[in-house]
């Protein structure tokens, strides 16, 4: 008879094998397959979808293409750095309602905050969206690095009613794209008629369409109508006055005429559209607001926007100011410039590009031509446009 220990072999041996046996399952490197094996994503972070397991006959899963955006810096002429910053909505804010059909001037206001000089080759092309009937391109202008311009292209709502957005970019000389700006309006469905709605004659109508009571320091300026249809403003003032002008952003530059006589206008308006100010012949005052409201103060700012001829202590050469009524700022050989506008006299800062030196300067309009004054009080600093002549004297405390 077997003994107590004889009798408990054959499981021994039994449970030896076995493990055995797995021993040798584990050492053959076969690893089981997870099945649904979820991976945890990082925290904000979403990555694309993966295929499912169910194979699909005849057909490879192919990856959509990741679209690439132009960056909004770059690279321009000899390595200097392109770059913009958007200001404002000079004109038609995003989500304005505008009628089907309507023509508008969109008016944007941007820095160049890079290192680049934008000359007359910097360009701003349509790039994406709706068109709204607008150029392709149009050119920008000189804008010197820390300056800003006031950029406008002529439009049109198109007549099915949605919303409608439309983007344009910056195209330096070396044809580098860069910056952006945006034109976001909204054309409202045709309402149903009703016996209440009263038809409104506004569809053609920009921020100078209406009355206007007007000051121009002369007997008989008096009130104001004018009619604008796209960038065109038309109109009369006083008794047998006209007005023709063309509207570019903020600014309606242009003609009148009464009794014989005629002149320019240069008139900019405020961002409420109630009132405007500016000149008549450069430097005689002219401002206007709605009824209700009061003249803006100052009335008359005269006009040194455009390009000048300067003379000045180690800075003789060419200078080109941008206006928005008081406000100017402007580009000359060394620098820039920048300041205020009250009646013919503009006061301001210039700073030096090369070494970032600063300081104060003083102009006084003489005429549409000609400006005299200083920079730090003692240094002279005057200009002329191109067919007229340095004005004497050219220094003026």
């Amino acid at each position: 008879m077997p003994s107590s220990s004889q009798r408990r072999m054959p499981f021994v041996v039994s449970v030896s094998l076995l493990i055995a046996s797995l021993a040798c399952s584990l050492s053959t490197g076969s690893t089981p397959q997870p099945v649904n094996t979820v991976v945890p994503q990082p925290p904000g972070q979403t990555l694309p979808p993966v295929a499912r397991v169910t194979p699909s006959p005849n057909a490879s899963p192919t990856p959509a293409p990741s679209p690439t955006e132009t960056p909004l810096s770059g690279t321009g002429p000899g390595g200097c750095i392109l770059k913009e910053q958007f200001v404002a909505d000079v004109t038609i804010p995003d989500n304005t309602v505008l009628a089907p059909g309507t023509a508008f001037v969109k008016t944007w206001r941007v820095k160049n905050t890079g290192t680049c000089s934008w000359d007359s080759t910097y360009q701003l092309i349509f790039t994406d969206g709706n068109q709204l009937s607008g150029p392709g391109a149009i050119n920008i202008g000189a804008v010197a690095p820390d300056a800003t311009v006031d950029v406008s292209i002529n439009l049109t709502a198109p007549t099915a009613p949605g919303n409608y957005t439309g983007r344009w970019r910056l195209k330096s000389s070396n044809g580098i794209i860069f910056g952006g700006v945006t034109v976001v309006i909204v054309v409202p469905a045709t309402a149903t008629p009703t016996a209440t709605i009263t038809p409104t004659p506004t569809l053609n109508a920009g921020p100078w369409n209406g009355k206007w009571e007007t000051n121009c320091g002369a007997a008989a300026c008096g009130t104001m109508r004018l009619v604008q249809t796209g960038s065109t403003v038309t109109g009369t003032f006083g008794v047998s006055g006209t007005i023709k002008g063309t509207v570019i952003g903020t600014r309606l530059t242009g003609t009148w005429a009464r009794g014989g006589d005629a002149g320019s206008i240069d008139w900019w308006i405020g961002g409420t559209g109630v009132k405007w100010r500016g000149n008549y012949n450069a430097t005689n005052a002219w401002c206007g607001h709605r009824t209700g409201e009061t003249d803006p103060a100052p009335c008359g700012v005269g006009t040194f926007a455009g390009d000048w001829n300067v003379l000045c202590v180690g800075c003789d050469g060419a200078m080109s100011i941008t206006q928005d009524g008081r406000l100017f700022s402007g580009t000359y050989v060394n620098g820039t410039v920048e300041g205020t506008i009250d009646g013919t006299t503009a006061t301001g800062t210039w700073r030096k590009t090369s070494d970032g030196t600063t300081g104060p300067l003083t102009w006084f309009l003489l005429n549409g031509q000609q400006f005299n004054g200083n920079y730090g009080g003692t240094n002279q600093w005057c200009g002329y446009r191109s067919g007229s002549g340095a004005p004497t004297p050219c220094l003026k405390p």
